[in-house]
């Protein structure tokens, strides 16, 4: 393994935590992942991001118990394979935690150019041309490259400075619409209230809370990079995601108490946290909210851009992909290779994705439609993923001789069986542009299954955890 080892010792318990946090983005519930959740759930949104965040945390109980046992730039998929010796099941898991992390970021770098884009015409009118929207859309992966070729700790100073901000800024400003709300009320978590019933709950559970938390899982891939590792990530895993279900369930019920029977008008502006900004307190603040909605909104997949590059820099260690890709830069300590992949994958991705569905749809709803495609597939893989972590951890601990029956297997069974209806129903009643989800899904599974096979002799396995060594770091 020499020469493809990344720094140690690079990221503090608090850096952790606003890694995550600033990857989760907290201006989303107000701009983004709150206007998809109310645009399927209506006014059960708010719901739909607590159920959500409640069922992560019994996923998270796998990655607490994980995570103190196995600390390697791979995450999740290392997780599985210190339980399960399966190359396919082990190395399709990366694969599949790789189209995660790229596919969110090529869905981000559209969601800034199409915010900006409805932004402009909820506060002024103007539509921006499809010319100026891509370029938009390329300034994410851009600032990406730059800042994921220096040390992680740059990183970590951006995540401290815009996660700190963003929350400061919009948890204010959700106090200030709930005092000033004229529809406040219990009305918001009956889940008897969905608009498009369980299947709208449900997809706005995965494409609103889901989508949005899955960025506390951001930071399993540092696990070579964190101070103590096995104590930090843990703690700063469950830290991050307590701070963002509470903040995202009460901004998105500000939302909605703030524009109660006049949902359907705030929705159509496809921006309601403008729109009601706007109407209560005029467009100077408007416009700050704005601001810092379209900044953090580059930001956080230009942070959760460094969670593609571990991956891939992991993936090319154990043999699945080319080695070039391990390549670390000598004095900032990157896997500065890894990271021009990421890089061209998603320009391609956004080019690819923006540009036919606005021909066939518009620039409004052609560019919300790609958010919500992207958004829908890399969800479901990312619970997929999270199911063979869950199911993954009775097997090590019956191996370690440490089971129990309630936090080992009932918990995190109950949580891969909430996720597995929320797929199920999240696919129930695609239509339209939302139907190539469908396609995407089982060709990305085919295309991980091949990979796998066409490079099973050059693929590395890490050794089995054995009661010997339960505390044993994976590298």
């Amino acid at each position: 393994m020499a020469g493809m080892k990344l720094k140690s010792g690079s990221l503090g318990f608090w850096g952790l935590v606003f890694y995550a946090v600033s990857v989760i983005f907290p201006a989303g519930a107000f701009a983004v992942t709150g206007v998809t959740a109310m645009t399927y759930a209506g006014t059960t949104a708010p719901l739909a991001f607590l159920i959500g965040g409640a069922t992560l945390f019994l996923a998270i109980i796998a990655i607490y118990i994980f995570s103190s046992k196995v600390s390697n730039a791979g995450g999740y998929y290392k997780y599985v394979e210190s339980s399960v010796h399966n190359k396919y099941l082990s190395k399709s898991m990366g694969l599949y935690q790789l189209f995660w992390v790229i596919g969110d970021m090529i869905a981000a770098s559209i969601i800034g150019g199409w915010f900006l884009w409805t932004g402009l015409v909820t506060l002024t009118g103007y539509s921006l041309p499809l010319v100026a929207v891509l370029l938009i859309a390329f300034i994410t992966p851009i600032i990406y490259l730059l800042v994921g070729f220096f040390s992680i700790k740059v990183s970590q100073k951006l995540a401290l400075i815009f996660g700190i901000i963003q929350i400061a800024f919009f948890l204010l400003l959700a106090i200030a619409l709930i005092v000033k709300a004229p529809y406040n009320g219990v009305q918001y978590f009956n889940i008897g209230n969905s608009t498009n019933g369980l299947y709208g709950f449900f997809l706005a559970m995965v494409v609103g809370a889901f989508l949005a938390y899955g960025g506390y899982g951001s930071i399993v891939s540092f696990g070579e990079e964190a101070k103590l590792p096995k104590h930090t990530l843990k703690k700063a895993i469950v830290t991050a995601l307590l701070i963002m279900v509470a903040f995202d369930t009460f901004v998105v019920y500000a939302l909605e108490a703030a524009s109660g029977p006049n949902l359907g008008t705030a929705l159509q502006f496809f921006a309601p946290g403008l729109y009601l900004t706007k109407a209560y307190f005029g467009i100077a603040l408007t416009l700050i909210a704005f601001a810092i909605v379209e900044i953090a909104q580059l930001m956080s997949p230009v942070l959760f851009g460094n969670s593609a590059s571990r991956t891939i820099f992991a993936l090319a260690r154990d043999g699945l992909l080319p080695k070039s890709l391990t390549k670390v830069h000598p004095k900032y300590g990157s896997p500065y290779m890894s990271v021009f992949a990421v890089f061209g994958v998603v320009v391609i991705g956004v080019i690819v994705t923006m540009v036919p569905l606005v021909a066939l749809y518009g620039e409004s709803n052609g560019l919300f439609d790609s958010f919500v495609i992207w958004g829908t597939a890399i969800t479901i893989f990312t619970l997929i993923y999270h199911i063979a972590t869950n199911e993954s951890l009775p097997i090590m601990m019956h191996r370690l001789k440490h089971m129990n029956v309630v936090s080992h297997i009932v918990a995190p069974t109950l949580g891969s069986i909430i996720m597995a209806i929320a797929i199920y129903y999240s696919l129930q009643g695609l239509s339209g542009p939302l139907e190539a989800v469908l396609v995407m899904i089982p060709a990305w599974i085919i295309i991980s299954l091949v990979v796998v096979y066409v490079r099973r002799d050059k693929i590395k396995m890490e050794p089995l955890l054995t009661k010997a060594h339960p505390t044993d770091s994976i590298r």
